[in-house]
């Protein structure tokens, strides 16, 4: 089946595409992805019982009918109807973001700005892969009028397909850290990789990158692309923390300086998101009043960057996920704005191959140099711990950790906890 005949189909899909078979439902469209440990094909009938009106296979034992659709890819298939229906908001803003953290964070942000003025469609969650980002692209409205498109990688390259799939016209790097760095085999890799995004803009008639101009990196690989530079006195919007009775943040543009809001995410480290979403915001005409708002209503979720408040212990649960960067900046903002009875439990971080023992060591001993008192957990500190002076507790598994938490109660600290997706982190807040 051509992609054109495909996409007259997915219009009669009233409740859009599905990969999933216990998301399936009545009026959807089945596509039958498969990978290392699952076969979607085995489930196409399945997905047609529960009322899909049709599944798309690359199979052909499953047969072939009305409602079973033989591809030679589903997986290329999806992406290339994403592609299609892409086509069709030819009128339409689409801000592709990457970057090495906070790519989800500032994706929310700014789509709570965007939405004071526009009908916004974002990526959910961090579905920002090469499966995401066409389920994102597919499940927007039809009358959407502003998409923006997460877009995450671990290789150089992905950006560069994902950007293929999505056709921005507009681009942002959040930062480029020390992440994934087994896959991209170090910071020029990761370097390289992100930059594919801005690479892909350079070629597109009318595109806009927003740029941090506190960045070194970030100007250099935007040099000579029609860009909105913010983030520094000279060039602004630009965005403080205030104490007052509470956390405000105020911001700033040329002649304006806002009033100053309480709001609800912590971290110094977002200071760069709320900024990059203001920018955005004001660059496509959003009044500065809806733009203070839009920030001081966000709230955080799934674990990133959220205030947990115990029985026994305040937490800045910010367990999404981990690496060198963004654990240097969580523990620097954690112990800068943290006076109290401190503690910092973490998790390890994962996907840095043969930087991985380094890494973990200079988070431990980063911890000793701010006077954190810290709990480290997984194999990945485990490692470590002989080759580091100084205090530090150790344990290889979560659970290990909890059940000593159940024996020597911890009460009365302010407690950041991070790790790496894997770890789960957040299973320890019953414990805490």
């Amino acid at each position: 089946m051509h992609t054109e005949e495909l996409y007259e189909l997915f219009l009669k899909a009233e409740n859009g595409i599905t990969t999933d078979t216990r998301s399936c439902g009545k009026g959807m469209l089945f596509f039958a992805l498969h990978g290392e440990n699952f076969d979607g094909n085995k489930y196409a009938h399945d997905a047609l019982k529960l009322g899909c009106i049709a599944a798309v296979v690359d199979d052909a034992s499953i047969g072939v009918s009305d409602q079973i659709i033989l591809v030679d890819d589903v997986l290329k298939t999806l992406q290339n109807l994403a592609k299609y229906y892409r086509r069709t908001f030819l009128e339409i803003p689409v801000l592709g973001i990457t970057g090495s953290n906070g790519k989800t964070t500032m994706k929310e942000l700014t789509a709570a700005v965007l939405s004071k003025k526009f009908k916004v469609h974002a990526t959910k969650g961090n579905l920002n892969n090469h499966i995401g980002v066409p389920l994102t692209i597919l499940s927007a409205p039809r009358d959407c009028q502003f998409l923006i498109v997460e877009m995450g990688a671990n290789h150089i390259g992905e950006i560069a397909n994902l950007a293929r799939i999505a056709e921005p016209n507009l681009g942002i790097i959040t930062n480029i850290g020390l992440a994934h760095l087994e896959g991209f085999g170090g910071k020029d890799g990761v370097k390289k990789g992100k930059k594919e995004l801005f690479d892909y803009l350079s070629e597109v008639d009318g595109a806009r990158v927003f740029v941090h101009g506190g960045y070194d990196e970030l100007m250099e690989v935007s040099e000579g692309l029609d860009r909105s530079i913010f983030g520094t006195q000279e060039m602004k919007p630009i965005v403080r923390f205030e104490m007052d009775g509470g956390r405000k943040f105020v911001w700033a543009e040329q002649g304006y300086e806002s009033e100053g809001r309480y709001f609800q995410l912590e971290g110094d480290y977002n200071l760069d998101n709320i900024a990059a979403a203001i920018a955005i915001g004001r660059y496509f005409g959003v009044g500065r009043e809806d733009v203070s708002e839009a920030v001081s209503e966000y709230v955080p979720s799934n674990n990133r960057s959220q205030v947990v408040k115990t029985r026994s212990n305040e937490i800045l649960l910010d367990a999404y996920n981990a690496n060198p960067s963004s654990m240097k900046k969580a523990l620097e903002s954690f112990a800068k704005n943290n006076k109290g009875d401190r503690l910092v439990i973490l998790g390890e971080m994962r996907e840095l191959g043969d930087f991985s023992s380094e890494s973990h060591k200079r988070v431990v001993t980063l911890c000793t140099e701010l006077g954190l008192d810290g709990v480290f957990v997984g194999m990945e500190f485990c490692k470590v711990k002989e080759f580091i002076s100084g205090d530090g507790r150790f344990y290889e598994k979560v659970e290990s950790l909890a059940l000593e938490i159940e024996e020597n109660k911890v009460v009365g600290k302010n407690i950041l906890l991070k790790g790496s997706r894997g770890m789960a982190m957040e299973r320890l807040l019953p414990h805490l």
